[in-house]
């Protein structure tokens, strides 16, 4: 398998989340963000002629899962690409996250990545 970055625009995620900045964690900021993100990620696997995707966002036990699964089928409709509806934080899937980052020395940041929820 292999992985593939998609692009970010970072203008056009401020465009789209201007207004929202004082959202509380897990507000309308980050809806509008995952959507732009699983938009991004379906339009990219639909031009590479890719048959399915799906996001680690749900392996947090900080994101809503049944939303974020919900605009990936959205996005998969929209781009005629099937998104994988996941839920990996289930069956100790976060704490497995953990051991497996550990072993093999990957980077995790202790947030999404959005600025805004670092003032919170």
């Amino acid at each position: 398998m292999e992985l593939l970055k998609c692009s970010f625009s970072p203008e056009k995620w401020y465009e789209l989340v201007t207004g929202f900045e004082d959202e509380p964690e897990g507000g309308e900021r980050c809806e509008i963000c995952f959507r732009m993100r699983l938009e991004e990620t379906a339009r990219h696997a639909k031009e590479n002629s890719i048959d399915i995707f799906t996001t680690t966002l749900t392996i947090s036990p900080h994101k809503n899962s049944s939303l974020i699964n919900r605009l990936g089928k959205e996005a998969g409709l929209k781009y005629e690409v099937e998104f994988l509806e996941a839920d990996f934080k289930k069956k100790d899937g976060f704490k497995k996250s953990i051991e497996l980052s550990k072993k093999h020395g990957l980077y995790r940041q202790n947030y999404c990545g959005c600025e805004f929820s670092l003032r919170k």
